[in-house]
């Protein structure tokens, strides 16, 4: 195939919250050659569970317009929704989203918890930016999909669009803060906080694998669109052959 085609090998499609400037780039960074990335938005409506409520009704167009681009495999890429709509929601949506634009789908929640557990990570310490209301919602939906969280921290950031600007150093920072010695992996969720270029000199300091929302959405969409090359620089995670899964 010749490789000045675009997305020959996979056209991965997202569905991000408006206000994600992070998740196309941090993706574009990370995909192996042959693989685009192509991005839908749908309109935040402020970053309280309700407002996540009313976000995810714009999410059936979104698929649609996903569907005519014929991607190879289509993310709801926002972590917070599952945690607002619960884990029978999210596996609802990935069905739903395989069905209407027939092809393989998944969530940003699904990939972020598949990918510990790919790892052999059943103790993991959490960091998120999120609110205190969203964050409250964390421990249920984590012990529900079978992981036992032990340390967590939340940066309390209300307002989304600062997620952006929040810099390499407070993020690290905020790894740290939440690793103890029986956290098996470290996990930083969301997917509009900036966190691959920080995740190689994270393993390397605290001697653990770390997942990050948005590498584990690229690990996870390239499994299901039939691709198993290794990518270095970016954590253990996809530094691995993967198998692809249905």
């Amino acid at each position: 195939m010749n490789r000045a085609l675009y997305g020959f090998r996979a056209k991965i499609g997202l569905v991000i919250p408006s206000n994600n400037t992070v998740i196309e780039p941090e993706l574009w960074a990370m995909r192996p050659p042959g693989v685009t990335v192509h991005g839908n938005r749908i309109l935040t409506q402020g970053n309280t569970p309700e407002g996540i409520v009313e976000m995810e009704k714009s999410a059936t167009r979104a698929v649609g317009e996903l569907r005519a681009g014929q991607m190879s495999v289509i993310v709801y890429a926002c972590l917070a929704t599952s945690l607002v709509k619960g884990l029978g929601w999210t596996r609802d949506v990935a069905l739903q989203i395989a069905s209407d634009a027939c092809c393989p789908a998944t969530t940003a929640a699904t990939a972020t918890f598949e990918a510990l557990e790919a790892l052999g990570a059943r103790r993991v310490a959490i960091a998120t930016p999120y609110p205190d209301r969203i964050q409250a919602l964390l421990p249920a939906f984590v012990a529900e999909f079978g992981i036992d969280l032990i340390s967590t921290r939340n940066l309390g950031v209300q307002n989304s669009l600062e997620l952006w600007k929040i810099p390499g150093e407070e993020v690290r920072a905020l790894a740290r803060s939440v690793d103890v010695p029986e956290a098996d992996a470290i996990c930083i969720v969301a997917t509009d906080l900036p966190t691959v270029y920080e995740i190689a000199a994270l393993e390397r300091e605290l001697g653990k694998p770390v997942v990050t929302t948005n590498q584990a959405i690229l690990w996870k969409a390239l499994a299901l669109a039939g691709l198993d090359d290794p990518i270095e620089g970016f954590g253990t995670l996809l530094g691995k052959a993967r198998k692809a899964t249905a």
